[in-house]
């Protein structure tokens, strides 16, 4: 696992405990059924606002969670997690916990088409959106839309929540690392929150649900 210590700007120090926030995304989840063919990367988290949600045996971090200015953001690493039906425990806890009123209006990028009949299976009411707009309370998008960048960055800043997933170990057939962190579509959006997705797979071999908020390596640079 990586992870570096100097936090990023405009944190949001008000937020609940990453343990209070763990307890809460994994409110009765008792396993991680991801599916087979998605190879997910590892996620890097830097300073005291992100924290680790799911943890595979190795340390590597593959769902994340921080905060941006007075939003929340929810991390995964690769996009088929947040369309997985078998993770609609987790799913609904994460769009639960982004919402800043249970009133809030959850928009869905059509990336994510299929997490609108997954939310409604759960009695949730969420509609598709091609952009993010000041009516929503939570956004659902992958991480490899470049044209949104800074709509999204202000959408959290001011309140919103976000849910976005990707991986970046294919996006760059160089295998730059500095590439993918300063270049990779999602990173210019999670990076303000303390995450970054990078261009390591993770391992999928096994991975627990844990109890408590994982513990993870810490990598100074």
């Amino acid at each position: 696992m990586l992870s570096l210590l100097s936090p990023p700007p405009g944190t949001n120090r008000t937020m609940a405990t990453p343990s209070a926030t763990f307890e809460a995304l994994m409110n009765g989840v008792t396993s991680w059924d991801i599916p087979d063919d998605s190879v997910p990367c590892e996620l890097l988290l830097i300073g005291e606002a992100s924290f680790p949600i799911m943890v595979n045996d190795v340390g590597q971090v593959l769902i994340a969670a921080s905060s941006y200015g007075r939003g929340r953001m929810v991390v995964a690493s690769h996009e088929d997690f947040l369309v997985e039906s078998q993770l609609f425990v987790f799913l609904v806890n994460a769009v639960g916990w982004l919402r800043s009123s249970s009133e809030s209006t959850i928009g869905v990028h059509s990336s994510l088409a299929p997490l609108v009949k997954i939310l409604e299976s759960c009695g949730i009411e969420s509609k598709i959106e091609p952009e993010v707009n000041d009516s929503l309370g939570v956004y659902c998008i992958d991480a490899y839309n470049e044209t949104m960048t800074d709509k999204l960055l202000q959408f959290v800043k001011r309140g919103g929540g976000l849910l976005i997933g990707g991986q970046a170990w294919d996006w760059d057939n160089l295998g730059e690392d500095d590439r993918v962190l300063f270049s990779f579509p999602g990173n210019l959006v999670t990076s303000v929150a303390g995450v970054y997705f990078t261009d390591n797979k993770a391992d999928t071999n096994c991975y627990k649900v844990s109890k408590k908020m994982p513990k993870i390596p810490i990598l100074v640079r």
